[in-house]
């Protein structure tokens, strides 16, 4: 990390939630689709960026499992989850990089060659890819992730590895990768993707309370063996950044909440604070922007509190 940070200096950051929460927009913004390579694959990226006469820190965002950058209009709005998420942390002056993984949205790929580890790989190719090609755009000493489930499980994992992450926001984090992909993916799922052949994939129902929801996915015998191979709560120890976690305690998928939620609490050494919601794993988007927008504004005075502008020369 860089300098040591006193967070007991300036506003608290219930005070930034309040003020930004009730607040007209304070920055319009442009946003622009960008590309980089990593490991043969174009990842593609939606740059979001307040205008603005200073530098904004920049926050990368991932999305959870069989997402992408765009997925899930909000009810009652016309705008992708993401996306909403963008435009505030933007109106607020801050930047942002969401990701398309390989294999999904508009990158290249398909979705079977997904594992935490491919997800990782391109998550610290964006922190390469704003450091090498966005310093005259924002502060890149000034770099945040937000990842939501399977996306927070990978990206305090990137944060773990890469020093130059200063702040995390974690949503309903995954903490527990087996627990909760046996319950997604039933056990039985589970021995059958561990016994695929090597480069072999094949289509694997989801299921949520034991029920299945109508949908399939693609996966590959690695994403399997990463179950047992990636620990998000054995690498937090290792990120002495700031970090803030939102659950919802009514999670059907990352559970029991909030107790999962404080697992990262519990591990994690540095500046942090836990927020938990009246929600369930996606903050009800179903219902409306309510509830999501609490987790937004939440994430927004976060990153506000504990990021830095750095002025124009």
């Amino acid at each position: 990390m860089g300098e040591a940070k006193n967070y007991n200096q300036g506003p608290d950051v219930d005070d930034i939630y309040a003020s930004i929460k009730n607040s007209a927009p304070i920055y319009e913004w442009e946003e622009s689709i960008v590309t980089f390579q990593n490991e043969g694959m174009t990842l593609v990226c939606s740059l979001t960026i307040p205008i603005t006469s200073k530098k904004p820190p920049i926050i990368i965002t991932l999305n959870g499992f069989g997402g992408d950058r765009n997925d899930v209009v909000i009810v009652g709005t016309d705008e992708p989850l993401f996306k909403r998420f963008a435009r505030i942390l933007a109106e607020n002056g801050l930047a942002s990089l969401r990701v398309d993984f390989r294999g999904s949205g508009d990158s290249d790929g398909e979705y079977q060659m997904t594992t935490f580890s491919t997800q990782i790989s391109d998550t610290l190719a964006a922190v390469n890819y704003i450091c090498g090609n966005l310093r005259h755009q924002v502060n890149i000493k000034s770099i945040g992730i937000m990842g939501f489930s399977q996306g927070g499980l990978v990206g305090s994992t990137a944060a773990a590895k890469d020093r130059r992450v200063d702040s995390l926001v974690l949503w309903s984090p995954v903490a527990s990768a087996l627990h909760c992909y046996q319950g997604l993916l039933t056990r039985e799922g589970i021995q059958q993707g561990l016994a695929l052949p090597d480069g072999g994939y094949d289509m694997f129902g989801l299921y949520v309370n034991g029920q299945y929801v109508g949908l399939d996915m693609p996966l590959g015998k690695g994403f399997f063996e990463d179950l047992f191979r990636i620990d998000p709560l054995a690498e937090i120890r290792r990120f002495d950044g700031s970090m803030m976690v939102i659950v919802g305690q009514n999670d059907p998928i990352v559970w029991p909440q909030p107790a999962k939620g404080q697992l990262y609490m519990k591990y994690h050494r540095g500046y942090e604070k836990s927020v938990v919601l009246d929600a369930d794993h996606a903050f009800n988007w179903w219902e409306g922007p309510e509830k999501l927008d609490t987790a937004f504004y939440w994430s927004t005075a976060w990153f506000i509190k504990t990021l830095k502008h750095k002025k124009d020369n």
